[in-house]
């Protein structure tokens, strides 16, 4: 910044770095089928001449791992989204945060930042990409319903305290932001099934939705503590009147 005699703040420079690796560690994990990383990143050169330069490298980590893809894929992405040539799907949408958080507070807090290399146009991050990333992302659709799942990752600290909740099915986490009424209800439901109730925020036609603002939490016993088939022999006495348990089930179908 000018007032900064063309420098940058430490913590600018830190949070743009930690975007960068976001941005770049979630394009690795959409090309792995299991959301795995492939690839690290190594710096290979850096400068301070205002404006400052970081030259990253991708290096493969495993057998699959293929850098160049992975750097290609990052930039062609971002290409399309400056020329407002793609929309980019709900699994793409974290991509997309991490690269808003990149741009965000240009002209404010740095004013310039654009990445560029050997045989790469370069890419500037500027209010027009700022914009161009906000109107990529899906429409999203809110729903007041509930969510069953394991509570996992939670982080009861700053300004939206979160937890994760997986379902059983579908392989997903849903990030789950709760008011600090629900402190002790949140971090009590850790490693337990529970259902969430609140405000549902979905991409377009996803099944599961991304965030859950929370009103509710009600923690459920593990499955280890719930009563067994054979524990509840008996504990309806003359239930079937003067009919054997066989014959009681065979009028119930009868009725059917």
């Amino acid at each position: 910044m000018e007032e900064l005699d063309g420098n940058v703040r430490l913590a600018v420079f830190i949070d743009k770095l930690a975007a960068l690796k976001a941005a770049l560690a979630e394009t690795d994990h959409l090309r792995s089928k299991d959301g795995s990383a492939s690839v690290d990143f190594v710096v290979s050169e850096l400068s301070h001449n205002s404006p400052a330069m970081v030259g990253v490298t991708a290096v493969a980590i495993n057998e699959v791992g293929n850098p160049r893809a992975v750097i290609g894929d990052f930039l062609t992405f971002l290409g399309q989204v400056g020329n407002r040539t793609v929309e980019a799907a709900s699994e793409r949408a974290k991509l997309v945060g991490h690269l808003r958080k990149l741009v965000a507070g240009v002209g404010e807090r740095f004013s310039r930042l654009w990445l560029d290399g050997p045989s790469v146009t370069p890419i500037h991050l500027d209010a027009a990409i700022a914009h161009a990333l906000e109107a990529a992302l899906p429409d999203v659709r809110h729903e007041f319903g509930t969510i069953k799942g394991v509570v996992k990752r939670y982080s009861g600290v700053g300004k939206q305290p979160y937890f994760k909740i997986v379902p059983p099915v579908g392989g997903v986490e849903i990030k789950c932001v709760f008011p600090p009424s629900l402190l002790v209800d949140a971090a009590a439901s850790v490693e337990h099934n529970a259902t969430i109730d609140g405000d549902l925020k979905y991409y377009e036609d996803d099944l599961w939705p991304h965030e859950v603002h929370v009103r509710g939490i009600d923690i459920h016993p593990n499955d280890d503590g719930l009563p067994l088939l054979s524990d509840l022999q008996g504990s309806v006495s003359n239930a079937t009147g003067e009919l054997s348990a066989a014959e009681f089930v065979r009028e119930l179908r009868n009725e059917w």
